[in-house]
């Protein structure tokens, strides 16, 4: 187990001027550690920058760290992206969060290429890098029900994994607010980054309806979108537990969505089985049939979103809950 003394650093490695749901993620976690009243926190970014916080993270309370002390009583949070950090740091505590499965498969598919023009140093770096080996003072943090899948398949114990999600933009928190939807509203939103083959083949088969990506917008502007609109499609590959689609749950939108990585995964997408599709362009039909039963009869099916939404509702509590079961002992 993690062992957090008074004057032990926690410092989380991010890297730089990013603007996604995994360094949000890290952000947040910063900012609460530092709201259960633990100050010695701090964001390492990797590579160094100057400004490397994004102004969008201004909401988040973080200090920053231009050395890493290498001492048994520290803590590093290392993302999944930068699992190469875990041999460079022997004596520290370190923590693995696993926010994207797929994406570290790729970083770590692309280091070794890198390397494997130069056989000396292809062998450096393979030496370098974490193969899930049985370290005593490695842990694992689990972002999904699917990452933690992922960990138990390459022979994690489960004493050293803990279930850590983080959460939505608090704007989208207001447990109190009543959101009122315009039911001759009939746009569809969409992320335009995510399931760019399965949407475009959605959109040209239905010229009749209207889509709306969801792009170049901050989070309050997504936030009214949301809550004007009745339903979000989403096919995209969702390594972890994506966060537009836990906004659109919170604003009331109805989901339909692809069965790809953690949205497969009841627990992760906790949606009825009859919303999510295995997208092939036979299914095309089938899918856009719901979509149009959606909007027709929107008060119908929204309350089959009414746990999942609940779920999202309660994530930033959980959250902060585990922290303080993991460092308040």
């Amino acid at each position: 187990m993690i062992t957090y003394k008074r004057n032990s650093k926690i410092i989380i490695f991010c890297p730089p001027n990013k603007v996604t749901g995994g360094p949000e993620a890290l952000h947040q976690l910063a900012d609460k550690l530092h709201q259960i009243g633990i100050d010695n926190v701090f964001m390492h970014y990797i590579p160094k920058r100057k400004n490397a916080k994004p102004k969008n993270y201004a909401i988040y309370k973080t200090q920053e760290i231009d050395f890493v002390e290498d001492d048994t009583e520290n803590i590093l949070i290392v993302p999944e992206s930068m699992t190469f950090l875990v041999k460079k740091y022997p004596k520290s505590q370190k923590i693995i969060w696993w926010l994207s499965v797929d994406f570290y498969k790729v970083l770590m598919d692309y280091r070794i290429r890198k390397q494997s023009f130069f056989t000396k140093l292809f062998y450096q770096q393979k030496d370098k890098e974490y193969y899930f080996e049985p370290f005593a003072n490695v842990f694992q943090w689990a972002q999904s029900y699917r990452s933690s899948i992922y960990l138990k398949d390459h022979n994690i114990p489960e004493s050293q994994i803990d279930f850590v999600c983080d959460y939505i933009n608090p704007i989208f928190l207001d447990k109190k607010e009543i959101i009122q939807k315009d039911l001759t509203n009939k746009q569809i939103l969409y992320n335009p980054k995510k399931g760019k083959k399965e949407i475009s083949l959605l959109i040209e088969n239905s010229p009749e309806l209207e889509w709306i990506p969801i792009q170049n917008m901050n989070a309050n502007q997504i936030k009214d979108l949301m809550a004007k609109s009745l339903l979000y499609v989403d096919f995209g590959e969702n390594p972890g537990r994506d966060k537009m689609l836990r906004e659109s749950v919170s604003q009331d939108c109805c989901i339909v969505s692809g069965k790809n990585g953690s949205s497969a995964y009841y627990e992760d997408l906790m949606i009825p089985d009859e919303y999510k599709f295995d997208f092939s362009e036979e299914k095309v039909p089938e899918i856009i049939s719901k979509i149009k039963d959606i909007l027709v009869n929107y008060t119908e099916h929204i309350p089959h979103f009414s746990n999942y939404k609940n779920m999202v509702l309660e994530e930033e509590t959980t959250f902060e809950n585990k922290l303080k079961e993991i460092f308040k002992k």
